[in-house]
Order: C-alpha cells, then sequence, then structure tokens
C-alpha cells in the first residue's frame, strides 16, 4: 500500500504542517479555477483549423498583413501560429468573413467576444 507524502518548497511535510503553510479554501468547489489562456512567443498556440493549404499561404500572408493582424504568422506548413489572444480573436472574425461561415472560439473568454 501507498503512503502519501506531502512536499514544500522541496522539503517533504506532515499533512498538518502542509495545512499550516497552505490552509485549504473551503469554497474551492464554488468557483471555477482561475488560469490564464495565454499565448506568447515560448509558449503559442499552433492551429490547424485556422490555417490554409500549403498554396494559400502567400494569400493569407497577405491578408493577415492587409487586415493588421498582430500576434499572428502562418507557416509554411498553413498552419497558424499564434502569440495573441487579441489577435486570434480578429483572424476568427476575418476569416468568417471571408469564408461565409459563423465560426466561434470555444476556448476564448470573456474578453474575447
Amino acid at each position: 500500500m501507498k503512503k502519501e507524502t506531502y512536499t514544500y518548497n522541496g522539503r517533504k511535510v506532515t499533512r498538518e504542517e502542509l495545512d499550516r503553510l497552505m490552509p485549504p479554501k473551503s469554497n474551492w468547489l464554488e468557483a471555477p479555477p482561475m488560469a490564464a489562456n495565454t499565448y506568447s512567443e515560448h509558449d503559442p498556440l499552433i492551429s490547424e483549423g485556422l490555417g490554409c493549404m500549403r498554396s494559400q499561404v502567400g494569400d493569407m500572408r497577405k491578408m493577415i498583413k492587409s487586415e493588421g493582424i498582430q500576434g499572428v504568422a502562418v507557416l509554411d506548413s498553413g498552419q497558424v501560429r499564434i502569440t495573441s489572444r487579441r489577435g486570434r480573436n480578429q483572424l476568427i472574425r476575418t476569416l468568417s468573413e471571408i469564408r461565409g461561415i459563423n465560426m466561434r472560439d470555444a476556448d476564448g473568454g470573456y474578453g474575447d467576444a
């Protein structure tokens, strides 16, 4: 049978000591966890759904530049490399108009409307 062990800052502690150092929240089920849903240069979102075919890469790059969308780059494979939530939102809106379909961002936050 396995025994539970607790570690705090690299040091093994007892359950009581851990509860004293990090008191458990009484309302942890009442609200969802606050998680950052951001993209950056070192951790970009690579999207195939927003991308294009390899033969369309040049046209898509021109469209992104003409629309002034920042934080979005088209890879040679046709995938889109996104480093900005605003850029992703602008790309979705623009592609919705161009493709004539209503695209939705299932991972968007409250500010990504």
